[in-house]
């Protein structure tokens, strides 16, 4: 199944914005349509796997992170830059534009495949005393996937003064 995974990463990348087929991630994998379909029904399910894939690779690589800092503050800048991270880097970008395209034909939502990156917020948060911490970690969330998603549509990269100005402005309205 790795091998799967691995072969459609490299085939979304390499055909993006197109619709990479079946026979292709298969052939990339050097793996048989039998054993494609022993473990997906289909590419959509085979372009959830590799979302959550995903997503759980800068999960771990966000832990990793926030650990580093001591202040709930800290966290959440540490958060914002890190998840950042993922369209600042050329590859990455690419790999994420590719895959955000086939997830969105999906129909699966944003909301299910990030709740695991969504939830490293909510200590954080929590932790700076908002009245409401949930809500607070939404919104940090959803500006900081709105930011993302200006690069994925485009060619830029963010640049250092643009995730400087989104960390300081969430952090003012956490109250920080």
């Amino acid at each position: 199944m790795e091998r799967i995974l691995a072969a459609a990463v490299t085939v979304l990348a390499r055909v993006a914005p197109d619709e990479p087929r079946v026979s292709d991630i298969v052939a990339e994998a050097g793996s048989s349509n039998k054993a494609f379909y022993r473990y997906f029904t289909g590419k959509d399910e085979l372009f959830q796997a590799v979302m959550e894939r995903g997503v759980a690779i800068v999960v771990s690589y966000l832990e990793h992170q926030l650990a580093k800092e001591a202040t709930p503050a800290g966290k959440v800048a540490r958060w914002i830059r890190g998840t950042v991270a993922q369209v600042s880097d050329p590859h990455l970008l690419s790999l994420s534009r590719a895959a955000s395209s086939q997830l969105t034909a999906t129909g699966v939502s944003d909301d299910e495949i990030l709740a695991p990156l969504r939830d490293l917020l909510t200590e954080p948060v929590a932790a700076l005393g908002g009245r409401d911490p949930s809500r607070d970690a939404d919104i940090v969330f959803t500006c900081t996937l709105a930011a993302m998603r200006r690069y994925l549509g485009g060619i830029a990269q963010p640049k250092r003064a643009d995730v400087d100005h989104l960390v300081a402005f969430c952090l003012r309205g956490l109250g920080v």
